[in-house]
């Protein structure tokens, strides 16, 4: 019998089936080893063959058609962008502005495997990861600029985004992130969530004090204002620029309709940086709303990764870095488990944000969360 290539056989079971299901890859393996394996080789062949099998599954893209319509743009509507109001079709170039300065995060294949692992692809389970990429990227540049600042190519800004390439020594490359989850219980290859994605970027962030900025994150629905202010102000006198992250759980297997006004009040605060989310298994980096649907960056498209060797890192080529499209999530297809981000430069804008939090979204039948000046006594 002459012997048969991992992707002859492939071409042979899975094609007539139409779909890149367990079953399939079992009955390949098994083929395979029948064909080519002598027994004193399987350890070796087994491992060349789930090298094969991961980077297979995260490169397959089934073809079921458009399960959802997704929800067009209005014009002559209010869009609200963290904290910035435009109307279309008059602000159109003032909005694609704004959004394409955003750095936008998506799928990548054939980088570097993941240390310890052979994937060298995140399609298909890394869309959580690439969220709070933006999301702490879009931070990085609000604590570097502005809020008003606009995609102009400088040291400052390769700087930022040499951060997030897909480089095993980036500091929020999707290795670096992917393994931070690894300390939360969640092996990589595995769906985040936001609060994981959350606490990886906490963990990170500790390690690089160098970007003077902290990130804390509140949990079970309880913030405590004093207890932020001691973590950026550890020596009593110098405020630490703060992200602060808030994992909400808007519902039980739907959103409740009653946090709708307050998720949509978080884009319209000054300090926020936006929100990761999605529907279930499918996240977005959420950055603003119109009427009741949420404005968002998609990472579910797939691009080649660009390797930081061979280019120069004080020119990075970054057009597959930015986007002006954007996307719709009408709230009743929105999960539940969401979390909302927001940036304080000083001391003075995490006190004006906790008024706001006190007026609105931690206030009244509809709170997102219950917050405290000072931690009851036990």
């Amino acid at each position: 019998m002459t012997e048969s290539s991992w992707s002859d056989l492939w071409i042979e079971y899975s094609y007539p089936i139409g779909v890149a299901s367990i079953a399939v890859i079992t009955v390949i393996t098994a083929e395979y080893i029948r064909r080519n394996v002598r027994m004193s080789d399987l350890e070796a062949t087994l491992t060349t063959l789930n090298n094969t099998i991961n980077n297979t599954i995260t490169d397959y893209t089934p073809v079921f058609g458009n399960l959802e319509e997704k929800s067009q743009i209005l014009h002559g509507v209010e869009i609200q962008v963290l904290g910035r109001r435009y109307v279309l079709p008059d602000d159109k170039a003032m909005f694609e502005r704004d959004v394409e300065s955003f750095l936008w995060f998506s799928y990548r294949r054939n980088f570097r495997a993941i240390g310890g692992t052979t994937y060298t692809s995140d399609r298909g389970w890394g869309c959580m990861l690439r969220c709070i990429q933006m999301l702490y990227s879009h931070t990085l540049i609000r604590h570097n600029f502005s809020r008003d600042w606009r995609w102009t190519k400088c040291n400052t800004y390769n700087s930022i985004l040499r951060h997030f390439l897909d480089d095993p020594n980036g500091l929020y490359s999707i290795q670096q992130i992917a393994k931070a989850g690894c300390s939360a219980g969640k092996d990589v290859g595995t769906w985040f969530g936001p609060n994981t994605a959350a606490q990886s970027i906490r963990i990170l962030t500790e390690f690089h004090k160098e970007l003077h900025l902290t990130v804390q994150v509140v949990m079970d629905n309880f913030m405590c204002i004093e207890d932020i202010k001691f973590f950026c102000k550890e020596d009593d006198v110098n405020w630490t620029p703060l992200l602060l992250i808030v994992p909400l759980r808007l519902g039980l297997s739907e959103c409740n309709n009653i946090y709708i006004e307050n998720i949509k009040h978080c884009f319209e605060i000054e300090q926020s940086v936006g929100a990761v989310g999605g529907r279930p298994n499918s996240a977005f980096y959420f950055i603003g709303y119109q009427n009741d649907k949420l404005l968002y960056l998609d990472p579910h498209v797939t691009q080649e990764s660009l390797s930081p060797d061979g280019i120069d890192l004080d020119d990075i080529p970054d057009e597959t870095y930015h986007t002006t499209k954007v996307d719709l999530l009408p709230w009743d297809q929105l999960d539940p488990s969401i979390a909302v981000a927001f940036y304080c430069k000083t001391e003075e804008s995490y006190d004006a944000l906790c008024h706001q939090f006190q007026e609105t979204i931690a206030a009244g039948s509809g709170a997102l969360f219950e917050m405290v000046e000072i931690r009851p006594a036990t």
